[in-house]
């Protein structure tokens, strides 16, 4: 007997479809670019990277670098893009439990592990631009914010959190406040860290901070 239409379409649309070799190809030399660039942007900052150096360390032409990235600062930003897409699955695992104000100070303090983990240089370089060439749309549209003000939305739907504004507000102004103490190096980190707990208090009007 035959299985039902539907079932096998629907067994056939669960395959994954294969990349085909050459979009793999490309990826695989962007991704090199990408190490390489990172690599001397750490060593000599974003000023004073050379696309030749760039090129030859990659193993490919300056045409092809610049195919991939036509201005410097398109390495930091993929740097950007690439680090919030790690971010949201990590967020997603550490504060899968965690809800309202455990769940913001929570994400301050996976925000401030995340960035302690990156090279100083290419943290630095990576704030100056933001703070230099913002974008705006590209920071409220990503599947990161999205999922932030997901969460931010059940938790004021439950009372866990005063419905002071609505969630895309409140995870910008959440966002641009917790990057403040982020990304200032005017003092320990510790001390920021703690400040921003101090800041959420008051933001949120909860008591429940998991500063350490």
């Amino acid at each position: 007997m035959k299985a039902p239409g539907p079932q096998r379409s629907a067994a056939i649309s669960d395959v994954p479809v294969p990349i085909p070799i050459r979009q793999r190809q490309r990826q695989q030399t962007r991704d090199v670019i990408l190490e390489v660039a990172l690599s001397e942007i750490a060593e000599f900052g974003l000023s004073g990277i050379r696309i030749e150096h760039i090129a030859r360390k990659s193993g490919v032409t300056r045409p092809t670098v610049y195919a991939h990235y036509p201005k410097r600062e398109d390495f930091l930003r993929e740097l950007q893009a690439r680090t919030e897409s790690r971010a949201l699955v990590a967020l997603e695992k550490r504060l899968e439990a965690n809800s309202g104000a455990e769940f913001i100070h929570g994400l301050a303090d996976a925000l401030f592990d995340a960035v302690s983990s990156t090279h100083v240089t290419l943290r630095r370089e990576s704030f100056a631009l933001m703070l230099r060439e913002p974008q705006t749309e590209r920071w409220v549209d990503n599947d990161l914010f999205i999922y932030l003000s997901s969460r931010l939305g059940e938790a004021q739907q439950a009372g866990e959190i005063p419905e002071c504004t609505t969630p895309v507000e409140l995870t910008r102004i959440l966002m641009t406040a917790i990057f403040g103490f982020v990304a200032i190096e005017g003092n320990e980190e510790t001390a920021r860290r703690a400040d921003a707990h101090s800041m959420l208090d008051l933001l949120i009007g909860s008591k429940g901070s998991t500063q350490t």
